[in-house]
């Protein structure tokens, strides 16, 4: 099926349900692009939209709207608790069955009592997000759209020059409280030379060492110091968002 022509029936709804489908057809939502059409007839509609718990009054009126729809598909969507179970008006003296011989009605007010329902969108009311769900499943397009995803290590892990451009952020920050922009920012170039040109921590220890010995200014030791401190902080944070990431998803580590 690729449109769905509907008809809207309102069998005792506080209207509340009928802003929310109207709001379905604004622009915003724009549910004209799913193939669904308001149709102004039951004749020409694929479907019956019902909101309201089924009155005494309004059950004779949606019966003949069901019968008048063609045989095929003839869909039923009940749309809001109170189309779906009766809602609050389930012991409504307005929708107890009373026993007559010619006539039937509803007994708590769900349209399931005597339409065969195919579709059950709750809520009081329920969003325009939610219209849109039912409709999309119903349509099997949920189905084709919405599909389980696997997710791997490279998904999680950043890029080096990401990773590089985040530290140096974090970083920037620190430095300029230990040392100023003066000298701090001419340092953290320095140091994330070092960081770029290592391999690894271990090798990143040795060089700072050695950049720290090398270097005759003790404000300028102790900021390769601090940034050596700072940036393990910061890969220290990084590895356990990774971890949490990991667990969240089960992935091996």
């Amino acid at each position: 099926m690729k449109s769905l022509w509907v008809f809207h029936v309102n069998t005792g709804a506080c209207n509340g349900c009928d802003i929310e489908i109207l709001d379905v057809l604004t622009p915003y939502y724009d549910v004209e692009r799913l193939g669904v059409k308001l149709v102004p007839t039951p004749r020409h509609a694929h479907a019956l939209l019902v909101t309201g718990p089924l009155t005494r009054q309004a059950y004779h009126a949606a019966r003949m709207a069901y019968e008048a729809m063609p045989p095929k598909p003839r869909l039923v969507i009940a749309v809001g608790t109170c189309a779906c179970s009766g809602g609050i008006f389930h012991d409504s003296y307005a929708l107890r069955r009373e026993h007559r011989e010619s006539f039937e009605y509803p007994l708590r007010g769900g349209a399931s009592e005597f339409l065969p329902v195919h579709l059950y969108i709750p809520g009081c009311p329920p969003r325009p997000e939610e219209i849109l769900y039912g409709i999309a499943l119903l349509k099997n397009i949920v189905e084709k759209k919405v599909r389980g995803s696997w997710f791997s290590e490279s998904a999680f892990v950043l890029p080096r020059e990401s990773f590089n451009a985040w530290v140096e952020v974090l970083l920037r920050a620190r430095i300029r409280k230990e040392l100023g922009y003066f000298d701090g920012y001419p340092l953290l170039r320095r140091f994330m030379e070092l960081v770029e040109s290592s391999e690894s921590k271990e090798e990143l220890e040795k060089l700072v060492q050695k950049a720290i010995s090398e270097e005759s200014d003790s404000r300028l030791r102790y900021g390769l110091e601090k940034l050596y401190s700072y940036y393990l902080e910061v890969v220290r944070t990084y590895e356990s968002i990774l971890a949490a990431k990991r667990a969240l998803v089960r992935l091996p580590k």
